[in-house]
């Protein structure tokens, strides 16, 4: 499978990537924002792309809809330590598969590569 991550944080790129199951094939690509995020969609097509909610210029269902609006269908899912039921609905109307409380795990990275597939 391939996977998109956009989160500004570095840091938290590199940790999902690390809790990537073992053995499995998929291809991990990575964007920090909305320019990266879009010309990363248009030259790797991910079936997945996975979004932190809160980045400084634009947050997760913001660039949800604006890939949308391109025109990409990838599957979704939301990263955020923010929880709130206004945060959660925000995301589910914006059509993502899951909402993934931060902090990741491997078994939280592997139940969404799961549902995903």
């Amino acid at each position: 499978m391939r996977i998109l991550i956009v989160d500004d944080s570095k840091t938290s790129r590199l940790l999902f990537r690390a809790y990537m199951p073992k053995g499995e094939q998929h291809q991990v690509f990575e964007a920090a924002n909305l320019p990266d995020a879009l010309g990363s969609l248009q030259e790797t097509q991910p079936e997945l792309v996975v979004l932190d909610y809160n980045m400084p210029e634009h947050n997760g269902v913001e660039i949800a809809q604006a890939i949308l609006q391109a025109g990409f269908k990838p599957k979704m899912a939301l990263l955020t330590a923010n929880t709130q039921k206004m945060v959660v609905d925000a995301a589910m109307a914006a059509g993502f598969l899951q909402v993934l409380e931060k902090p990741v795990n491997a078994e939280k990275i592997a139940a969404l590569l799961e549902q995903a597939a």
